[in-house]
């Protein structure tokens, strides 16, 4: 794996994974989270108790994820709306 430095810092990586995941297997999350992190890639990873589909909790996660990337902050209240 090779990743330029401009694209790692350029590029944070939102990976959500369930840890039923029978099509691809959850350990390899974590090893594919630490391959892009040695490469300098901005990794958040987060497990879910799902199989190989998505979740709302994961649909938020990566909704709050994309905001904070654009607005470079959590922009959320606490109770979880705009």
């Amino acid at each position: 794996l090779s990743v330029s430095e401009k694209a790692a810092k350029k590029t944070p990586l939102f990976w959500g994974h369930g840890t039923f995941d029978d099509k691809v297997l959850f350990p390899q999350q974590k090893f594919g989270v630490d391959k892009l992190r040695e490469q300098g890639v901005n990794v958040k990873d987060k497990a879910y108790d799902i199989g190989h589909s998505s979740d709302p909790d994961e649909m938020k996660d990566f909704a709050d994820f994309v905001d904070t990337c654009i607005f470079g902050s959590d922009t959320t209240t606490s109770s979880g709306e705009l």
